[in-house]
């Protein structure tokens, strides 16, 4: 073909047979355009649905994050709360315990005393029977005027060495 001369006609039918195809090409362009259009909006309508379930969600975050943040506020005031409660006990337990030491040793310088006051109660003890017995003796031996004053003498003594016992004692007990 490439031999025969080109003429006038025959390109005018090649000319028509392409535009007839261009044409086809067109309209196929054209038919998806279409389509793409029509993709487009229902794409375009799919997002706003989508976008406002988003939106619903980012409300619902907001308000949730607001609420956790003034929970996490309450909560870190409560354990604020908790804490100075707790370093002011601390202070307590040290006081107290060095308290309770200085008891305890007041308790055994006591113990030490009050050894001491028991023997010499005793001592004195000792000593009253003697002063009785001789008391006693000496009644026997001397007329009867003569005994009274001396028991009046030596009951006044007794009830002082009462009363020295008993502000002994007091004074163990307060130490």
């Amino acid at each position: 073909m490439s031999d025969q001369p080109l003429t006038m006609a025959v390109f005018q039918e090649f000319q028509q047979k392409l535009e007839r195809q261009v044409d086809a090409i067109g309209r196929r362009f054209d038919a998806h355009d279409h389509r793409f259009d029509q993709l487009e909006s229902r794409m375009d309508a799919r997002f706003d649905v989508i976008a406002r379930r988003f939106d619903a969600y980012d409300q619902r975050f907001d308000q949730l994050e607001s609420r956790m943040d003034t929970r996490f506020n309450e909560v870190t005031g409560q354990i604020d709360a908790v804490l100075h409660r707790a370093l002011g006990l601390e202070d307590e337990v040290a006081a107290i315990t060095e308290g309770l030491g200085r008891v305890e040793r007041a308790v055994e310088r006591a113990g030490g005393q009050l050894g001491a006051l028991e023997s010499a109660v005793l001592r004195l003890d000792e000593r009253l029977s003697l002063v009785e017995k001789r008391l006693d003796d000496g009644v026997q031996n001397q007329p009867d005027y003569a005994t009274r004053t001396e028991f009046q003498d030596l009951r006044s003594a007794v009830e002082e060495l009462h009363a020295r016992i008993a502000a002994l004692e007091r004074r163990a007990d307060r130490s």
